[in-house]
């Protein structure tokens, strides 16, 4: 399986290029180009089974299966194939869709989320057809829609018969300051709401004659406060480390124009939750502070409401003890060698879909690093596709091997 691999590096390295150098921005999103080459090469890698799953025409998943002999479990590897929109062309040194390798690296808009890993998993699961697959079934799947809220992705594959799963793995990149920095056993969820400020809307010449409140102001007063004094409640959890992130200011509006004194102003937040965590209760964590705001100032007049688009995406984690992670783990060390270590994914990731659908998820494992995501002159290690292929692999075969007595 690994001599597979070894002898396909430049072919790897190659369909990761070009999947970057297909645009899949999203939104608008519109993945039909990058999935027909996905396509392309599962059928020319030897899938035994392929197809297309769509909610809409221009919204394609794409899933190839390797099947082993008889029945056993089943393992998904997914990722996803749309990229965020590309933002200041004058801010990219290379061109967001010129897949350029310079010095070991691969740049281009999706290359470390997550087109790297997409290839490589592509390519692990061709190595497992090779090697001649365990029991049970590999299902490889490409998933649209993950960077705009995963409605035409995985919210829509996830909880289908024709997807379930014993155990998934999502390839989103893991490495900080250096790769593969740990193996994710839980990510954090995402919750958006909106902190609504109402004034005195009037003629703005009239504003030091009588009596009045400037929204934009006293939102700004609330804003300084939460951002130096709100902290929302989660329980303790010793195998999920870290806890939520509350971003601040996501959302700004304020006032009409000139001439027209602020009547109205709002901003919104941003809430990265950790496993435990309700949306009913950072609900009431946000209502309990500013009603204290309102105590001490009589003037506040300011309420909070989730924002629809964005009410509540629940975190995920697994058991660091599930066959899956163990692995993984020993998968990366043989790779790597070294011993990876257990995480927490700070982003929100589609694996919160398949664990919602029952399947035993580890959110986040791949290559790339995080901090170059969602930004200008984005790059991935070609060493760690590499790495990232073996490493999928070998989780494969170890975690469908391990249901050889069912």
């Amino acid at each position: 399986m690994l001599a597979f691999l070894a002898a396909r590096e430049g072919d790897l390295v190659e369909f990761a290029r070009e999947l970057v150098s297909i645009p899949s921005p999203n939104p608008p999103g519109d993945e039909r180009q990058v999935a027909a080459r996905a396509r392309n090469e599962l059928t020319e890698l030897g899938y035994s089974a392929i197809r297309e799953v769509a909610m809409e025409p221009t919204r394609p998943n794409v899933v190839g299966e390797v099947v082993g002999s008889g029945a056993g479990l089943v393992l998904m590897l997914n990722g996803h194939i749309d990229t965020k929109p590309v933002g200041d062309l004058s801010e990219w040194s290379t061109g967001p869709f010129d897949p350029v390798v310079r010095d070991g690296r691969l740049n281009g808009l999706g290359s470390t989320d997550m087109k790297g890993a997409v290839a490589a998993m592509v390519y692990a699961g061709a190595a497992i057809a090779e090697a001649g697959a365990p029991r049970g079934t590999l299902r490889v799947v490409l998933t649209a829609d993950e960077e705009n809220g995963s409605r035409f992705g995985a919210r829509f594959l996830a909880g289908r018969n024709d997807f379930a799963a014993q155990a998934v793995l999502v390839g989103e990149p893991t490495g900080m300051q250096s790769p593969w920095a740990y193996i994710a056993v839980a990510s954090r969820g995402i919750s958006g709401f909106r902190i609504s400020v109402r004034g005195t809307q009037m003629h703005s010449s009239l504003s030091d004659q009588v009596p009045s409140v400037n929204a934009s102001v006293k939102l700004a007063q609330v804003l300084s406060r939460m951002a130096s004094e709100f902290q929302p409640t989660y329980p303790d959890n010793p195998n999920v480390p870290g806890g939520p992130t509350v971003n601040l200011g996501v959302t700004l509006h304020g006032g009409i124009h000139f001439g027209v004194y602020p009547g109205h102003a709002e901003f919104g937040i941003d809430v990265r939750t950790v496993p435990g965590m309700t949306q009913a209760g950072l609900q009431a964590d946000l209502t309990t502070f500013l009603k204290r705001l309102q105590r001490e100032d009589p003037e506040l007049d300011a309420s909070v409401e989730p924002a629809p688009e964005l009410t509540w995406f629940e975190p995920s984690a697994v058991d660091p003890a599930h066959p899956l992670v163990t692995a993984a783990r020993t998968a990366a060390r043989d790779v790597l060698g070294r011993d990876v270590p257990l995480g927490t994914m700070p982003a929100f990731t589609d694996g919160t879909h398949w664990h919602l659908a029952g399947s035993a998820c580890i959110p986040a494992f791949g290559p790339g690093t995080l901090l170059v995501a969602h930004r200008p002159n984005e790059y991935v290690a070609v060493d760690e596709i590499v790495q990232a292929a073996r490493i999928y692999a070998l989780t494969a075969l170890r975690y469908l091997g391990s249901g050889e007595n069912l």
